[in-house]
């Protein structure tokens, strides 16, 4: 039931802040975004308190209050904008009603919805063992009563501020997105641009972070590009979507995330096939929560987990490199597609004017005869 709660909230929030702010919706997608930024700061520490001053029942009864507070707010106040058409809705067991076949022969669509499960699958692989990468170098514990290292060279800093950090950080991303999506290009760039730097990262500083401070950077700027490539696949959406079919960009936004949220379908186990080691708090983080309704963002720490097993955390690092970077690239030809069909639609309304100032019947002859009559 909260799995379902969650999801009308994830699909319909975006997409119905963007209807309100047409000119200025990827801001308005990516301050909504920052939410979920903020929301993973606070849930999780207070969670941890909650749990720790009143046990488990108690705690859960307490937080799952506080989100049906904001839930009633966002009930009141999340109305559809009025002025927006509305594509006429079918039988509710319709297949139309649903899915728009018109959304799967777009090209750029399609490589844009492969890309973002991409993304998924490289982003969550990290952040899944992103903990358990810092005591393996070395840099912190899970230990944090005690606060002492368990290894030689442990700094005894508290390996559940990494992804609290990330979180945290995320809120940059996510707003700092929307403006280059908004002011200076389209999301689709602003997404490959930060996959890109974010594979970087992943191939070379996850496996070479000399020491604590180099890893909180890592972790903070890491955040910050998982931040927008998480806030723009809505807006990405809406940018490749022709104008004429605006009316079902809520049907093409819930088509793209049922191609990623799919694992309720499906027996899948989060900790399946993850070394015990690797069986922590980050796996049960509200950040990775969001995810456990989404296949590739389940199956990417999956084969993320059997690298590390085969070889050791480093490979971790390649493989979530090695998946964004294709995810650039297929991001980079949904653009070049997409600039592609604008090019030929503006060249067909050229044609259709130009056609029409043609066949357009000149009225200077008829002028001449009606005033040779009138002289007659």
């Amino acid at each position: 039931m909260a799995g379902l709660g969650m999801t009308c909230f994830f699909t319909y929030s975006s997409h119905n802040v963007i209807q309100w702010f047409p000119r200025k919706r990827y801001i308005a997608a990516g301050i909504t975004s920052a939410g979920a930024g903020a929301g993973g700061i606070i849930y999780p520490l207070a969670f941890r308190f909650l749990v720790d001053d009143y046990g488990f029942p108690t705690g859960v009864r307490i937080l799952s209050s506080i989100v049906a507070g904001t839930t009633l707010i966002a009930f009141i106040l999340g109305a559809p904008c009025v002025d927006v058409p509305r594509r006429s809705i079918g039988p509710v067991f319709h297949a139309s009603t649903w899915i728009d076949k018109r959304a799967w022969k777009s090209k750029p669509y399609v490589l844009y919805v492969i890309a973002v499960s991409l993304v998924y699958g490289g982003f969550y692989s990290l952040a899944f063992h992103v903990t358990k990468w810092a005591e393996f170098k070395g840099f912190g514990t899970e230990d944090i009563a005690g606060g002492q290292g368990e290894r030689p060279g442990d700094s005894g800093f508290p390996t559940f501020w990494y992804l609290t950090i990330m979180n945290g950080t995320s809120i940059i991303g996510r707003l700092a997105s929307a403006v280059f999506a908004t002011k200076w290009s389209n999301p689709i760039v602003v997404h490959a641009a930060t996959c890109l730097i974010a594979s970087l990262l992943a191939f070379f500083f996850w496996p070479f972070a000399p020491n604590n401070a180099a890893a909180l950077v890592f972790v903070s700027i890491f955040g910050i590009l998982g931040g927008s490539m998480l806030s723009l696949p809505a807006s990405g959406v809406a940018y490749l979507i022709p104008d004429e079919l605006q009316s079902h960009a809520g049907q093409w936004t819930g088509m793209m995330w049922l191609v990623h949220h799919v694992a309720p379908l499906l027996p899948i186990n989060p900790t399946a096939g993850v070394p015990p080691e690797c069986v922590n708090a980050s796996l049960t983080s509200p950040l990775l929560n969001r995810s456990a309704v989404s296949a590739f963002a389940l199956v990417g720490p999956l084969i993320a987990a059997a690298l590390n097993r085969r070889f050791d955390m480093n490979a971790v690092g390649y493989w979530t490199g090695a998946t964004l970077l294709v995810a650039t690239i297929l991001f980079a030809c949904s653009m070049h597609l997409k600039s592609q069909e604008d090019k030929s639609s503006e060249g067909s309304a050229t044609e259709e004017m130009k056609s029409g100032q043609q066949t357009t019947p000149s009225t200077d002859d008829d002028d001449d005869v009606g005033d040779r009559a009138t002289i007659v």
